[in-house]
């Protein structure tokens, strides 16, 4: 693996990128968090190589592939190609993405000619994945012929239903609900190759936000107005002498059929330009599962460097933003199973440590849990973050507990996502995480570094923290009780020490 330079000449150290105070008034230590500003200050770098919409799904919006499922909490393909460029990662080479989303990291790898290797939770991101990884293989006279079918006639009405979830109720003009059922049936019916179905399925998946009355809204589905549940709750509040919620208004909604007829446009033409020119032979797989329990099993030292976002420490419930799409998928019920399997970013995720430990016990590794926790628990930032917290809650100003609980087990499950990583890659590899720093009670805490010290401890050589040009701002209610303050998105990167004699 070619070791290089990292973006010679393109950054700009500024010192303004420092931190001086964390706690607003003063009214929590934070000696621990300025200390790791002064610690690792000297890695804090401004760069206009990267912007927001690089490290967000902004940039895959009209991209050939990457845009046939909108995973909005993803990174861009282009941030994954510059970071393996930069990483000197080549065909021979493979990558690991253990938050792999909608695949984007190994879509790249394959693009590459590089192996890869993602881990993923979520049932619509291997549904995603399962369609766009076959982009070279599919038949275009297959893919014409059933665009010409769906042109020809409306599927035939049947019985069966959408299979809504509580939260999804009502997410659909009664028409669109019909169409939806019909034209999932008929996908089923369809006399053309698996790989062609996993697409039209795909493709079904991906209109739902599209043509329901709901918006993905940070961590909320927005409504429209006109959607049954907010007119039978604005009568509620009415009757109650309470003001109506307002609503959105998304405009005319498509149909089904011209929804899927172009997204299936779309991805004939994206097919049609990939496949004039195949990729090199590689590998590429997505595994099923929740990182922290897929890892410990993972060969040592096999990966060349790793590009990875996790969720953010932001309360986002991605079992509530994609509940439209786990609910078609025919997830049920078992999504509260899939909102506590994920990595601790909601109010409502519960402690994970008892479980990892009789996990690493079971695997024969309870040494390695106790020199994890060790880690966790010698982190003077982490502690510091935590205390005040529990001082914030106890002053009244915090609107939900379980934020101390998500923002300690947060950070304890990175440890061990930190360590697993350090254990399975090779000496040499790096490892680029996207991440936002975060503000809680006018408590800001510097995820970027704390996490960079904690994979130090853990072994790691602290490389950058690229910041980004575009400071990321508060909440209202943040920002009326304790002010504004501009909090930053990084990228870090670290990388494991080489091997004596390399």
């Amino acid at each position: 693996m070619q070791q290089l330079s990292l973006f010679p000449d393109l950054m700009k150290r500024e010192a303004h990128l420092k931190r001086t105070a964390f706690s607003h008034n003063g009214v929590c230590a934070e000696g621990a968090r300025i200390a790791l500003e002064e610690q690792y200050g000297h890695l804090l770098e401004e760069t206009d190589e990267f912007n927001r919409q690089l490290v967000s799904f902004q940039a895959n919006r009209t991209e050939t592939l990457h845009s046939w499922f909108k995973y909005r909490e993803g990174f861009s393909a282009d941030l994954v190609e510059i970071l393996m460029n930069r990483f000197g990662i080549g065909p021979g080479d493979t990558v690991l993405d253990p938050f792999a989303g909608s695949g984007t990291t190994l879509l790249v790898a394959e693009m590459l000619g590089i192996h890869g290797v993602g881990i993923e939770l979520l049932p619509h991101c291997h549904l995603a994945w399962k369609a766009k990884s076959r982009a070279f293989d599919y038949n275009l006279s297959e893919l014409r012929a059933i665009r010409q079918m769906a042109q020809d006639a409306i599927p035939p009405a049947t019985s069966e239903r959408f299979p809504h979830l509580t939260i999804t109720e009502s997410a659909f003009p009664e028409q669109t609900e019909r169409e939806l059922a019909a034209y999932t049936c008929w996908v089923e019916t369809l006399d053309a190759s698996e790989d062609a179905k996993a697409l039209c399925r795909l493709i079904l998946t991906s209109i739902l936000e599209q043509v329901s009355y709901t918006r993905k809204d940070g961590q909320y589905l927005r409504w429209d107005a006109r959607a049954q549940k907010i007119i039978e709750r604005n009568q509620s509040r009415v009757a109650a002498g309470k003001r109506p919620v307002q609503g959105i208004h998304k405009g005319e909604l498509p149909s089904v059929k011209d929804a899927f007829a172009e997204a299936l446009n779309k991805i004939i033409f994206d097919v049609m330009e990939l496949q004039r020119e195949p990729p090199l032979p590689s590998q590429q797989r997505l595994v099923a599962g929740n990182t922290l329990y897929v890892l410990p099993e993972m060969e040592a030292d096999q990966f060349a460097a790793v590009i990875t976002s996790p969720p953010y420490a932001n309360r986002y419930d991605y079992t509530r933003t994609y509940a439209l799409e786990l609910a078609y998928l025919g997830v049920g019920e078992e999504i509260f199973s899939l909102r506590q399997r994920q990595l601790s970013c909601t109010v409502e995720n519960k402690a994970k440590l008892n479980e990892l430990e009789m996990w690493y016990r079971s695997i024969g590794q309870h040494g390695r849990y106790k020199d994890i926790v060790g880690v966790i628990q010698s982190n003077q930032a982490l502690a510091e973050v935590n205390a005040a917290l529990r001082t914030r809650n106890e002053r009244g100003e915090i609107n939900n507990e379980g934020v101390l609980t998500m923002v300690a087990q947060y950070f304890a499950e990175l440890a061990f996502v930190f360590a697993e990583l350090y254990r399975v890659c090779q000496g040499g590899a790096h490892v680029a995480f996207v991440n936002d720093n975060v503000r809680y009670a006018g408590e800001i805490i510097p995820v970027d570094l704390i996490s960079t010290n904690l994979a130090e401890q853990i072994g790691f050589e602290p490389v950058r923290v690229y910041v980004l040009p575009q400071r990321k701002g508060n909440s209202s209610q943040q920002m009326k009780r304790y002010g504004r303050a501009a909090l930053r998105k990084s990228i870090t990167v670290w990388r494991k020490p080489a091997e004596t004699g390399d």
